[in-house]
């Protein structure tokens, strides 16, 4: 068996991995390598940013031993924009960045809660300020809606629930989960955000999702109301963002991803004081993604060697 890999990390782990198992691993390190060495491959693995218009045409005429591609991210908006080659099952990262991302999306938001950018902005100019305390939140008893229920989205429930949060669910089906509260289908989202008092943004991007969270989403949370986003920038207008912030009809924005990202210098986002951005981090976390998306591998290399069905599916052959 021949993989071809080409991504900025674990590449020594993955290395590791193939060697343990028998495999002929080739890395490669630039667009012509890859399209040269998959010719030859049964399996690339894969950082989703090099997956592009020019890529797809070559396994597709080229790749003819290709049966698997499996991608280091939960993220898949790549192959949804250029398509996926015929016969070639895909596979994502499953659930191996959604404690942390989860654990993200929660520190984003009790962070606007409990108003600590009004309280770093004090400490840096060595300012004792109470006078923003009236305006400190809490998480007990809030409404949290969070858009998009699958890995990411039942971590972050598992982890505002301790909090008092009664937890809106959105997905496409609508389908009842024991993590929810309440469950809606895409449809309702507008009935959910009207009742809620933050909104976390943990779903897929896809054609049917790009800019789920348009002006009159935003116009149906409450005023007061916190978004958090860490899935996609894509998910979220960000026209109709800035100028809910800036005529004050939401309480504020956690903006870990952003569109464009990254985000340019010039953009009002930057210095608006109800905004923190953080430069797409939250699958960061020591070792424990690292070991995670390793585990999974792992376990598709010996599904795929053995004739099994692989995890973390998102495009069958």
């Amino acid at each position: 068996m021949r993989v071809v890999f080409r991504a900025p990390i674990l590449r020594s782990q993955f290395e590791a991995l193939a060697a343990a198992h028998g495999v002929d691993f080739v890395a490669v390190d630039d667009a012509a390598g890859l399209q040269r060495e998959a010719a030859d491959a049964d399996a690339v693995w894969l950082w989703p940013a090099f997956y592009d218009a020019a890529l797809v045409p070559v396994l597709e005429r080229h790749a003819a031993r290709l049966r698997w591609l499996q991608l280091f991210t939960m993220g898949y908006d790549q192959v949804e924009r250029y398509g996926a080659p015929r016969g070639v099952t895909i596979a994502n990262a499953g659930d191996a960045y959604a404690p942390t991302v989860a654990e993200h999306a929660v520190t984003l938001l009790l962070a606007l809660v409990r108003r600590l950018p009004d309280a770093q902005r004090n400490a840096a100019a060595r300012r004792w300020d109470q006078s923003f305390a009236p305006h400190v939140g809490t998480l007990n008893d809030a409404t949290v809606t969070v858009l998009g229920f699958g890995n990411i989205g039942r971590e972050v429930a598992a982890r505002l629930r301790p909090f008092g949060v009664r937890i809106l669910a959105v997905s496409r089906t609508g389908r009842a989960d024991p993590r929810a509260d309440e469950t809606f289908p895409a449809g309702r989202l507008h009935e959910a955000l009207a009742r809620s008092d933050a909104l976390i943004v943990a779903a897929p991007l896809t054609p049917q999702t790009r800019q789920i969270v348009d002006a009159p989403a935003l116009a149906a949370l409450p005023a007061h109301a916190l978004v958090v986003n860490i899935a996609r920038g894509g998910l979220i207008d960000h026209d109709a963002l800035r100028a809910a912030l800036v005529a004050q009809k939401l309480g504020g924005a956690g903006l870990d991803v952003t569109d464009p990202e990254p985000l340019p210098p010039g953009d009002p986002l930057w210095s608006h004081p109800g905004v923190i951005i953080t430069p797409h981090v939250a699958g960061y976390g020591g070792t424990v993604a690292a070991r995670r998306i390793t585990a999974l591998v792992a376990r598709n290399l010996d599904a795929y060697t053995s004739n099994r069905p692989l995890e973390a599916v998102v495009f069958p052959a």
